[in-house]
């Protein structure tokens, strides 16, 4: 198991640990990390018939996800994230957003969290990457705490079979599918996202970050190796997301309920 700090900075895209100290600066004006709420949402209120489900939301970076749900929908939901300033950021949303009595945010690290939990009706596994493993490993560890009647919420992507670029973050098609069902899951639902969707919110995303890096550039020019490295990798990843992976949300559910 890679140390959580390692796993906090790939799963945002990152290759050098010491952007730990800055990650939060440099993610500071961006909301909604990985995931798209309202798809999420609205796979729930179209699929989902449980009354006041228990969400846990894994690696839930600053609580838009679970946030929405609780404006939306009867339910409580408990987000855990490694970052303390993000779960900060969450509980200010929360109760910005006048749901603090619906949702639960707490620093953890959601490897060790999770053997803790039980009886949850829907687990959100936001774009958060390969922390428990592969997608087969993830959805196997999640569903040992899942209602036998619940739910996953996934947001992943991945790359087509007959694809010749070599990109080892995602699945290619065949194999994505097949981890889903090996695991002990069924789609029940699948939202592929639209590429000019992904762009327009990449370049968002893209230029805050962007900017944030060139104040951190101007503070600390001794380290400017390493935030340059991290614009060119968000550079590489928009130019994945919006040319070559195939993303989208599913909604899961154990076949064996």
């Amino acid at each position: 198991m890679k140390p959580i700090d390692e796993s906090i900075i790939e799963s945002l895209d990152g290759s050098d640990i010491r952007l730990r100290e800055y990650i939060s600066y440099l993610l500071q004006d961006i909301w909604e990390i990985g995931a798209d709420p309202e798809t999420m949402l609205l796979l729930i209120k179209e699929h989902v018939d449980i009354s006041n489900p228990r969400i846990l939301d894994l690696g839930c970076g600053k609580g838009a996800v679970s946030i929405r749900m609780a404006q939306e929908i009867e339910c409580t939901v408990l987000g855990i994230d490694a970052v303390p300033e993000f779960i900060k950021e969450a509980n200010e949303y929360a109760r910005k957003f006048n749901v603090y009595e619906k949702c639960t945010f707490e620093v953890g690290d959601i490897r060790d969290r999770i053997k803790e939990m039980s009886k949850i009706d829907i687990v959100i596994l936001g774009a958060i990457g390969p922390v428990f493993g592969n997608l087969e490993t993830s959805l196997y560890t999640i569903n040992q705490s899942l209602n036998t009647h619940g739910y996953v919420l996934l947001d992943d992507g991945y790359i087509e079979d007959e694809s010749d670029v070599d990109y080892n973050r995602c699945l290619r098609k065949t194999e994505f599918y097949k981890q889903i069902k090996d695991s002990g899951f069924s789609i029940i639902h699948e939202e592929i996202f639209a590429r000019d969707g992904i762009t327009e919110s990449d370049t968002v995303i893209f230029n805050a970050i962007n900017n944030r890096a060139d104040e951190l550039i101007t503070k600390y020019p001794d380290k400017s190796d390493l935030f340059r490295k991290y614009i060119d990798n968000q550079n590489f990843e928009n130019k994945m997301l919006e040319t070559t992976i195939i993303t989208g949300t599913w909604l899961l559910k154990n076949y064996c309920a």
